[in-house]
């Protein structure tokens, strides 16, 4: 979502949150990060053939994924975002084709489309969205799914009432002014080179997204993940234990030596507030070849609670979403026969 841009007929970089920036239309954006099936094949380069037609369907959310600019009078006025919308035009795919010279590879796979059929495992997610609740001391989320291989779950809290703000960074989209990424970071921390207390507008907030991304547990004091009545910790996380944790079954091991965490997710409270997600792994993490090495349900239901502890009350309420990530296997016979195995 970017806050910098380029004006594509001049070639000169202009401020994308200043509110007398034309900064919603014309934008262009690259998709070049899939999930599922387009990046995790166990086979990179299937043949299209074999599989007749291959339809890509992407289903779009609603306006509230769009932030608002700034009033242009006074800082603390209202946005107004009536009959906002948003479009996709001019949409395109590309994707590389590759032909063998050689029959060796046609024939071999004749071959297999006969016999035993070409197998090609693959991760795909199934969401869960909860019944909207406020923070109390005692909060508890269930879903259940079937899966021969449920490798990861990540859960998250959004906020149920999301209206159309400003940009979260801080100091964008204020009055007619606005500030950029790259101009908050340097002074995120300090002010004049001393340090401040004003976490509003400096100490951190460089959360580069509109209001319906975040993901906020503020108040958090624990939580747990059960499946089938049993819990994957011995006793309740943390928020520390919670981070540190999800940092592991991302596959970090604490080492931000191929991947790192984003500049704005500097300390607990900021990723309580912004980007909190609980993140359990059942799956052998490592680099290579394709496993399917989740949990087996073995053809029975697996009930998921997600168990939240919260100081204080909220008057608030909290959308929770439990992403459950799973591997499967895809099937193919002679005469474009496609079977996908759970």
């Amino acid at each position: 979502m970017g806050a910098n841009s380029t004006d594509k007929s001049a070639g000169n970089r202009i401020n994308k949150t200043l509110v007398a920036t034309p900064s919603d239309s014309k934008e262009k954006f690259v998709i070049n990060n899939w999930l599922g099936f387009l990046s995790t094949a166990s086979c990179p380069c299937p043949d299209t053939n074999d599989l007749n037609n291959v339809e890509i369907e992407i289903t779009f959310d609603n306006e509230k994924v769009l932030w608002g600019a700034g009033a242009a009078a006074n800082p603390g006025d209202p946005i107004v975002s009536a009959g906002a919308t948003y479009k996709l035009e001019d949409v395109k795919f590309t994707i590389s084709k590759i032909i063998c010279n050689n029959p060796l590879y046609y024939d071999m796979k004749a071959s297999k489309l006969l016999s035993t059929g070409l197998m090609i495992g693959y991760q795909t997610y199934i969401t869960s969205k909860q019944s909207p609740f406020a923070k109390s001391s005692s909060v508890s989320v269930l879903t259940t799914i079937n899966t021969t291989s449920l490798d990861q779950i990540i859960c998250c809290l959004q906020n149920a009432n999301t209206p159309i703000l400003k940009l979260q960074l801080a100091g964008s989209n204020d009055n007619a002014s606005g500030l950029t990424f790259s101009q908050v970071f340097p002074t995120a921390y300090t002010v004049n080179g001393a340090a401040t207390a004003d976490d509003d507008q400096y100490a951190g907030n460089l959360y580069n997204q509109s209001l319906y991304f975040k993901s906020d547990a503020t108040g958090l004091v624990s939580s747990s993940i059960e499946i089938n009545n049993t819990p994957l910790m011995p006793q309740p996380l943390d928020d520390a234990t919670v981070y540190n944790e999800s940092l592991i079954s991302l596959g970090n091991l604490n080492q931000d030596m191929s991947s790192e965490i984003h500049p704005g997710c500097c300390s607990l409270s900021l990723f309580l507030k912004y980007y909190f997600c609980h993140i359990v792994s059942l799956e052998n993490l490592q680099q290579g070849d394709f496993y399917k090495s989740g949990l087996d349900g073995r053809a029975s239901a697996l009930n998921i609670a997600l168990k939240l502890s919260f100081s204080g009350a909220s008057t608030a309420s909290f959308t929770p979403y439990i992403f459950c990530k799973t591997t499967r296997i895809m099937q193919i016979n002679e005469g474009h026969s496609v079977t996908v195995i759970i």
